[in-house]
């Protein structure tokens, strides 16, 4: 057993004093030779070097300059740097494994296949390449400082890792796509990455932004686009196709996004100079989607400039918080083509639309087919419209409809706590309100200085003034509607002074082919709950006397026949004839929905006739009798 144990004793002297020795001698010049020497033995490569250095002090650690290891069948070479540090992990290694504490390699191009030519037990605790270069078909950087903690040799393409990663290089290509200035500062633990920060320059501007990407989610903690300016290009397609595949696979959500300086020209789409930050923003399977537990996206951003389709909007500026059942709007304000500007707040959930304020200047305002139907179907969306304080001046409106074409120039409304729709019934349900213009064309028929006021107070809706002044002639009415009664009570009261006749068939619809000016006074009442009321109630009276009254007869019908078709519809593209007609006052009673007009005198070409008629609206039943004199 002595025996024994002085064996073991003088083995294990003997060992330590050829380490002590090995060392001794890599700590000379004929270290690197001892090295090549052991590589060409114990492996299938030979190893070339300028020159090797090693610290007695750190006898773990050695370090290559310029070293080149070369496949001894082939003599192909498999791994050329400018400078490779390693230390061992003694400990680590003594199950048999290739284990070091460190490996710092410099001035090398990564080579993804000759990967397989390291042991693949290999574990490197800190892994640290500088101004290394690597390229492929879709990826390459050159000049670039990589750091990796914990890389193991797998099967995985790049290897893996656990712990820190960190990258940084002047240029870097992704299909086509050049990055410059690339900071990555990055973490992987347990599947999850987490990346600290990354900042790079790119021809669409900056980027900077953090983000943990796990399990094909990713949080975008912060990302940042500055300076950027966007235009169509074969790198932008690529770009959209390379995000677009992205936002379908992983599923995104982006605390917070800000563009900064940012502007684009895409199709019909013009920006200048945005300046946004959005919260809580996801996307989900390549679509927008809504944060859980009803959370609120928030908005803001201002613009120089935005031209979309026929739109230009300048100084832009906006705030909101959007979420699956609101969208509140702090502020919107914005100068439209260079003269107008409008100016909004207020709240937008699926059903109604409460505006806390709505301002208008200065606009010119078309609306053709196509947008009012747009305007039209957006309207009817909600079954709730409120404005709390309206004010829309000097503005411009044009509606291009040939069956009623409408111009207002100039055109000033105010109003106060207003209800435009209820119940998806459309009406002025509560409020004020007072509209007036500097001229207006309805239907063909000009209007100077129009000025209405109306309110609702308690259901009762009042109209007190209506004022309108014809190119001979003015209007004054007054009219009320209690909307508190199922019934909904109304009555209308006016005045007028040679009234262009032509209002009854273009603003009204009656088929009354009748020219000149008139003087009116009418006062009528009914119940407007629905059309059987209306024939049971309508009572009232109206007496006009007609002035320089033509009316146009159909060609070849006389004058008589004429009379008789009054009220009735016209052939549509017959020749008319006008015939000049001399006519008395008119007077018209209703009582409860029977209405009467009573003798009425006409003189056409020197014959005199009398025209009169009965109509009773809950029968539907009516004639007009004409009598010559």
């Amino acid at each position: 057993m002595r025996v024994l144990a002085k064996l073991f004793a003088s083995l294990v002297i003997i060992t330590f004093v050829v380490l002590g020795a090995l060392l001794i001698v890599l700590n000379t010049n004929y270290g690197l030779p001892l090295v090549q020497k052991a590589v060409s033995t114990l492996t299938p490569y030979s190893l070339r070097a300028n020159s090797l250095d090693y610290n007695f002090l750190a006898p773990l650690s050695l370090s290559l300059n310029e070293p080149e290891l070369i496949e001894l069948e082939t003599e192909n070479t498999i791994y050329q740097a400018g400078y490779v540090s390693v230390a061992l992990s003694l400990w680590d290694s003594l199950d048999g494994s290739l284990s070091l504490q460190s490996a710092v390699v410099r001035r090398a191009k990564i080579n993804l296949a000759d990967k397989a030519a390291l042991p693949a037990s290999l574990l490197i605790k800190h892994l640290a390449l500088d101004d290394v270069a690597y390229q492929s078909n879709t990826f390459a950087f050159d000049h670039a400082d990589i750091q990796v903690s914990n890389w193991r040799n797998t099967h995985d393409k790049w290897g893996s890792w656990q712990g820190q990663f960190q990258l940084s290089a002047p240029s870097l290509s992704i299909d086509g796509q050049t990055l410059s200035n690339l900071l990555l500062d990055s973490e992987v633990i347990d599947g999850t990455w987490e990346i600290w920060g990354l900042s790079f320059n790119s021809e669409f501007g900056n980027i900077t932004g953090s983000a943990t990407v796990e399990d094909r989610k990713v949080m975008l903690h912060q990302l940042t686009l500055s300076d950027a300016r966007i235009e169509p290009s074969r790198n932008l397609s690529n770009l959209t196709a390379m995000w677009g595949s992205l936002s379908e696979d992983y599923d995104i959500a982006i605390k917070r996004l800000d563009l900064l300086d940012v502007s684009a020209s895409v199709d019909d789409f013009t920006l200048e100079h945005l300046n946004l930050s959005a919260q809580s923003v996801n996307l989900l399977n390549g679509e927008l989607a809504w944060a859980a537990n009803d959370a609120s996206s928030l908005l803001s951003f201002n613009a120089n400039l935005i031209n979309f389709d026929k739109w230009l909007l300048t100084d832009v500026l906006a705030e909101m918080s959007l979420s699956p059942s609101r969208i509140e709007v702090g502020a919107f304000s914005s100068k439209i083509d260079g003269e107008g500007y409008i100016s909004f707040a207020g709240d937008m959930t699926p059903a109604s639309l409460s505006l806390r304020s709505l301002v208008l200047n200065g606009l010119s305002l078309e609306l053709e087919s196509g947008l009012s139907k747009t305007l039209s179907a957006q309207w009817e969306r909600f079954d709730n419209i409120r404005v709390g304080s309206l004010s829309i001046r000097h503005t411009n409106v044009t509606v291009p409809n040939p069956e009623f074409p409408l111009q207002v120039i100039g055109l000033n409304l105010k109003g106060k706590d207003l209800l435009l729709r209820q119940a998806s019934h459309n009406g002025m349900w509560r409020g004020q309100l007072t509209c007036s213009a500097k001229a207006a064309s309805i239907n063909r028929i000009p209007v100077s200085s129009p000025y209405a006021a109306m309110s609702v107070e308690d259901g009762l809706w009042q109209l007190d003034p209506l004022s309108l002044t014809f190119q001979q002639g003015q209007l004054a009415a007054k009219a009320s509607v209690d909307f508190s009664s199922p019934s909904r009570q109304w009555h209308f009261e006016g005045t007028g002074l040679s009234l262009p006749t032509s209002l009854y068939s273009r603003w009204l619809g009656l088929n009354l082919p009748l020219e000149g000016e008139h003087d009116l006074t009418v006062r009528i009442s009914a119940l407007g709950g629905d059309t059987d009321s209306l024939a049971y109630s309508l009572t009232g009276d109206l007496k006009a006397t007609p002035h320089r009254t033509v009316m146009q007869v159909n060609d070849g019908e006389s004058f008589g026949q004429s009379l008789m078709m009054l009220f009735s519809k016209k052939l549509e593209g017959a020749e008319h004839v006008d015939f000049p007609v001399n006519v008395g006052e008119v007077v018209i009673a209703a009582d409860r929905g029977r209405i009467g007009l009573a003798p009425t005198s006409l003189e056409q070409g020197g014959t005199l006739s009398t025209l009169s008629g009965q109509w009773d609206l809950v029968s539907g039943e009516g004639n007009l009798s004409h009598t010559n004199q």
